[in-house]
């Protein structure tokens, strides 16, 4: 009986969260995240704020939670397009991250806000959540891998050095594509990925 009142707890728990969320998605897209607050979230969702900040600690907290579950389709999708593709690792790794770059543009406003947290906050916290949604770089990371072990970009590189610029160009692109002056992100990542890609070549 105890096991059954936890596992009912624990799904109460999970559907409470589940509802912020979704209410905490709604409230950034509607309001913007600098304009949301956990009292609009907790409105929307129909709770208190205290339940709200009992599902995640932080706003920009419950920012990458719902980043998170992004993350997972766009992970997915990056994964099934890399197992069909073939040929140079610089066209494998292009393919990949126009197809991460139209993932995150779904959400252009709630990832940018995320990384401007990243780039601007310094606390623990943050970094450590923002860093949970990595995983989404996997399939990447084979690619500069297999690249670097087979002569293709440069072997004084690691595997580690060659993501994290590889990130960033990705990242900045995203944040550009939160601007509404017109600007292509999918030219602008092309266009810095390039340079990238001078510097990681063999």
């Amino acid at each position: 009986m105890a096991n059954k009142r936890a596992t009912r707890r624990d799904m109460r728990r999970e559907a409470t969260k589940a509802a912020v969320l979704e209410a905490a998605q709604h409230v950034f897209l509607a309001q913007g995240f600098e304009g949301a607050t956990i009292k609009a979230i907790a409105d929307q969702a129909g709770v208190s704020p205290g339940t709200v900040l009992n599902a995640e600690p932080t706003k920009a907290a419950l920012l990458v939670a719902i980043l998170n579950g992004e993350c997972e389709q766009i992970a997915e999708s990056a994964e099934q397009l890399e197992s069909a593709l073939s040929g140079a690792a610089v066209d494998r790794l292009g393919a990949l991250l126009q197809l991460m770059l139209d993932g995150h543009l779904r959400h252009t406003e709630l990832f940018a806000a995320a990384l401007g947290y990243r780039w601007l906050d310094a606390s623990t916290d943050f970094q450590s959540a923002f860093e949970e949604l990595s995983f989404v770089w996997a399939p990447v990371r084979r690619v500069l891998t297999s690249a670097l072990e087979s002569g293709e970009f440069r072997s004084d590189l690691d595997a580690d050095a060659a993501l994290h610029a590889v990130r960033e160009v990705f990242y900045s692109a995203v944040r550009e594509a939160s601007r509404d002056d017109g600007a292509d992100p999918r030219a602008a990542l092309t266009h810095r990925m390039n340079v990238v890609i001078g510097g990681l070549k063999a």
